[in-house]
C-alpha cells in the first residue's frame, strides 16, 4: 500500500546490537592483551578482531567455521581473564547477533560452540581451583542463564516480527494487484493509505495534495458528505470522470488516538453499466423498428393512465403488409416495417410516443390528449402514412381514457376501433364509440358461437345443381354451407363467412363442407348417379401451410377420384403468391380448378395464362342483364370465346328463365347454375326430387 513510508521495524534493534557486540569484542580484545598472559592470547585476541571484522563487513553472513571461531575464542577468553565478564559481553554479542539475523534454526545450533567454549573454559577453571565455592559458582553460570533465556525471548520476538512483516509485505502485494481501488482515508477525506488501482480511478497525482479525495454522487468529498454517503447500506455509484463509472463501499476504521478514518474499496463497474443500459434499451426497444417494444409501450400507457387526467391512444394495422411479405419475403416485409415505423416516428409531436406491438401493429400513446386532440393527431397519422411516393394502407383505431381507466380496457377500445376501420375497407381511422364495443362483444359472441357450431355439428350444406345446357342434364352441384343457428334458424354464408375469415374459423370450418361434400359425391356415385361436387375454397385456405395434404387425406377417407371434385376460387386468389403456388399444386393432384365470378376483381389475361383453370364462371352480375344490355352480351361472348381459346368450359350464374338459358347455349355457354334449374338444398331434398334432366324449350 502506499502512503507513509514504511520502515523495518528491526533495524534500530539490529544496529544497537551490532554496536554491542562490537563493543564487547573490542573489550574482549583488550582484555585479552593487557590481563592475560602468554603468547594464546595474541592469537585469541587477533581471532576476536576477525571474527568482530567480519561481523560488521558482512552482518548477516554466518557459518559453522565462524561459529566454532567463536566458541574457541569463548573457551579460550575465559581460561586466560581472571573475570568473565568481559567473555560473557563477547557472548551476549555473538548470541544476541544470532538471534537478530539467523534463521529458524541459526540461532539455536550455531550459538552452542559459543555457550559450550564458555561452559569449557569455565570447567577448565573451576578445576584448578582448590576449593569452589558455591556463591562464586552462581556468580558464573547465572549471568549465562540469563543470557541463554533472554537471548533466545529475542529470537522468538524477532521471529515474530518477522512473521508480521512478512504477512504485511504479502497483504501489500495481494492489495495492489487486486483490480479493486483501496484506499483509507482520515477524516478529511485525504487518503492515508491507497494502492495504486486507487490512485488510477481517482486520478490522483504524485505526491498527493489537498485536491486527492475520494468523491461521492453528491459533489462532496465521501466523508464529509452531508447526505451521510458512508453510512447508507449498500455501495453508491460515481463517474469521476467520462466513461469511468465507480460503485464505492465504505466501511469505518476505529482509532484509538483521534477521529475514526473510512476504508473505501472502488470497483469499476463502467462495462457492467453499458451491459445494463444495453439490455435495458434491449428491453424497451423494438430490436426490428427501434420503437418502443410492447411491454414498455403498455408499461407506458400505464404511467401515463396513472399521472395525467387523460390519455389517447392510437391502434395501427397496415391493410397488406400480408401481402407485401409472402409475395416478396420477409426481408422485404422487414423493411417495410421498418419503413412504416420511421414515417410514424415523423409524424408524432414532441409528447407522442410510437410502439410496436406486434407483427405489422403499431401503436401511439399521446398523454394528456383529450378526443380533439386524439382525433387531429390519428388524421396527421394517416396522412403522413399516405405520403407518395410510397403511401402505407393503414387502418386506424383512436381511443381516449380518464385517469385512473386500465390499459387493457383501453388498449381493447382503441383495437375495436381498428378493427371497425379494417372492416369499412382500410386507410382510415375510426374514433371508438361506446356502440363499438358492444358491436364488438357480439361478434365475440358470434365467433364462440361459430366455433361451437364446427365442433357441434350445426353446420349443413346445402347443394345447387350444375346442368350442361347442351343435353339439361345435371352433371355436378355446388356444396354451399349453411348455419342452423340455436334461436336464430338456417343463416345463409353472408352472415358467417366473413367472421370465419376474419377470425381463421374459415380453415376448420372449409375442412368440415370440403368432407360433407366428397362423403356426398362418392354416395351418389354409388346410387348410380355420374354427379361431380364442386366446394368453394377461400383464398386464406389456400395460403395455410398444409391445405394440399389435408385435401388428400379427405379425397383418401372418403374414396372420392380427385378429377370428380372441382375447387372453387375467387379472382382475389391472383393476388396471394403461397394461395396461387397451393392452387396449382391442387390442380397437379388432378382436382379440377374453378373461377369464380370472373370479371368482377382482379381479372387479367396475363394471370389465365400463366395459371390455367379448367372452368371459368360468368357471374351473375353478367347474366342478370341479359336481354337488357346489348354491351353486357357482347363482354359474355368474349368470356365464352376467351375460355374456349385457354382450354376451359364456361358456368353462367344465377340464371332464372328459359330465356337466358337459351341465349347462353346458343352463345356457347357449356353449363349454367340458378333458380331456374334448382334453389340449394340438402342431400334429402336431392333424394326427394330427381335433377337428373332439365327440359330444354
Amino acid at each position: 500500500m502506499n502512503g507513509p513510508e514504511s520502515r523495518d521495524p528491526l533495524r534500530a534493534v539490529r544496529l544497537l546490537t551490532t554496536v554491542f557486540a562490537l563493543l564487547g569484542g573490542a573489550a574482549l580484545t583488550g582484555n585479552l592483551l593487557f590481563a592475560a598472559n602468554g603468547a594464546v592470547r595474541f592469537v585469541l585476541a587477533a581471532a576476536v578482531l576477525l571474527l568482530v571484522g567480519s561481523w560488521w563487513v558482512r552482518p548477516r553472513h554466518d557459518s559453522w567455521p565462524v561459529a566454532v571461531a567463536e566458541g574457541v575464542v569463548t573457551a579460550g577468553a575465559a581460561v586466560l581473564l581472571p573475570v568473565a565478564q568481559p567473555v560473557l559481553a563477547f557472548l551476549f554479542g555473538t548470541t544476541t547477533r544470532r538471534a537478530l539475523h539467523g534463521g529458524p534454526w541459526r540461532y539455536p545450533l550455531k550459538s552452542l560452540p559459543s555457550l559450550a567454549g564458555y561452559l569449557a573454559g569455565l570447567g577448565v577453571v573451576l578445576s584448578r581451583a582448590e576449593r569452589v565455592d558455591g556463591d562464586v559458582l552462581m556468580a558464573e553460570v547465572m549471568p549465562l542463564l540469563g543470557l541463554v533465556i533472554g537471548t533466545f525471548a529475542l529470537h522468538e520476538t524477532v521471529r515474530a516480527v518477522k512473521a508480521k512483516e512478512t504477512a504485511r509485505r504479502t497483504v501489500a502485494a495481494l492489495l495492489q494487484a487486486t483490480p479493486v481501488g483501496l484506499a483509507l482515508l482520515d477524516e478529511t477525506g485525504a487518503p492515508r493509505l491507497h494502492n495504486l488501482r486507487a490512485r488510477e480511478m481517482f486520478g490522483w497525482d504524485e505526491p498527493l495534495d489537498g485536491t486527492s479525495t475520494v468523491p461521492c454522487p453528491h459533489g462532496d468529498p465521501i466523508t464529509r458528505c452531508r447526505h451521510g454517503c458512508t453510512s447508507v447500506d449498500g455501495p453508491v455509484e460515481v463517474e469521476p470522470r467520462d466513461g469511468l463509472v465507480l460503485s464505492l463501499h465504505t466501511g469505518p476504521v476505529e482509532q484509538e488516538d483521534g477521529p475514526d478514518h473510512a476504508v473505501v474499496a472502488a470497483v469499476d463497474v463502467s462495462r457492467r453499466r453499458l451491459w445494463e443500459e444495453a439490455l435495458r434499451d434491449r428491453a424497451e426497444r423494438d430490436e426490428l423498428t427501434g420503437l418502443a417494444s410492447r411491454a414498455h409501450f403498455l408499461h407506458l400507457v400505464r404511467e401515463a393512465l396513472d399521472t395525467g387526467p387523460t390519455a389517447g391512444l392510437l391502434v395501427v394495422d397496415l391493410d397488406r403488409f400480408k401481402d407485401v411479405n409472402d409475395a416478396d419475403g420477409h426481408e422485404a416485409g422487414d423493411h417495410y416495417l421498418q419503413a412504416v415505423a420511421a414515417r410514424l416516428r415523423s409524424a408524432l409531436t414532441v409528447d407522442a410516443i410510437a410502439g410496436r406491438l406486434g407483427g405489422d401493429e403499431f401503436a401511439v400513446l399521446a398523454p394528456g390528449f383529450d378526443v380533439r386532440d386524439t382525433v387531429r393527431l390519428a388524421k396527421s397519422v394517416l396522412r403522413k402514412l399516405n405520403d407518395a411516393p410510397e403511401p402505407f394502407g393503414t387502418s386506424i383505431g383512436a381511443a381516449v381514457a380518464e385517469a385512473g381507466a386500465g390499459v387493457a380496457d383501453l388498449l381493447r377500445d382503441a383495437d375495436t376501433a381498428m378493427y371497425v376501420a379494417k372492416r369499412e375497407g382500410g386507410n382510415r381511422f375510426r374514433l371508438f364509440q361506446r356502440e363499438m364495443g358492444e358491436q364488438a362483444l357480439a361478434r365475440q359472441r358470434d365467433k364462440a358461437d361459430l366455433r361451437t357450431a364446427i365442433e357441434d355439428g350445426q353446420l349443413v350444406v346445402h347443394y345447387q345443381p350444375i346442368v350442361d345446357l347442351a343435353t339439361g342434364v345435371a352433371t355436378s352441384a355446388e356444396a354451399l354451407v349453411r348455419w342452423e343457428r340455436p334461436g336464430a334458424g338456417l343463416l345463409g354464408p353472408d352472415a358467417f363467412i366473413g367472421l370465419a375469415e376474419e377470425t381463421g374459423l374459415i380453415v376448420p370450418l372449409g375442412e368440415k363442407v370440403l368432407e360433407a361434400a366428397c362423403h356426398q359425391a362418392v354416395r351418389w356415385h354409388s346410387e348410380g348417379r355420374a354427379l361431380g361436387v364442386t366446394v368453394n375454397v377461400s383464398t386464406r385456405e389456400l395460403s395455410t401451410a398444409g391445405f394440399l395434404p389435408r385435401l388428400e387425406r379427405v379425397l383418401a377417407r372418403t374414396g372420392l377420384e380427385p378429377g370428380r371434385l372441382t375447387v372453387e376460387v375467387t379472382e382475389s386468389v391472383w393476388a396471394d403468391e403461397p394461395a396461387m403456388r397451393s392452387l396449382v399444386a391442387v390442380r397437379d393432384a388432378g382436382v379440377r380448378v374453378a373461377l369464380d365470378d370472373f370479371g368482377t376483381g382482379y381479372s387479367s389475361l396475363s394471370y389465365l395464362q400463366r395459371y390455367p383453370f379448367d372452368i371459368v364462371k360468368i357471374d351473375r352480375t353478367f347474366t342478370g342483364a341479359l336481354g337488357h344490355n346489348g354491351r353486357t352480351e357482347g363482354v359474355i361472348r368474349c368470356i365464352i370465346a376467351l375460355a374456349d381459346v385457354l382450354g376451359a368450359r364456361t358456368v353462367a350464374e344465377g340464371i332464372e328463365t328459359p330465356a337466358q338459358a337459351d341465349w347462353l347455349r346458343e352463345a356457347g355457354c357449356a353449363y349454367a347454375q340458378g333458380y331456374l334449374f334448382g334453389k340449394p338444398v340438402d342431400a334429402d331434398g336431392w333424394d326427394a326430387r330427381s335433377y337428373a334432366t332439365f327440359p330444354r324449350r
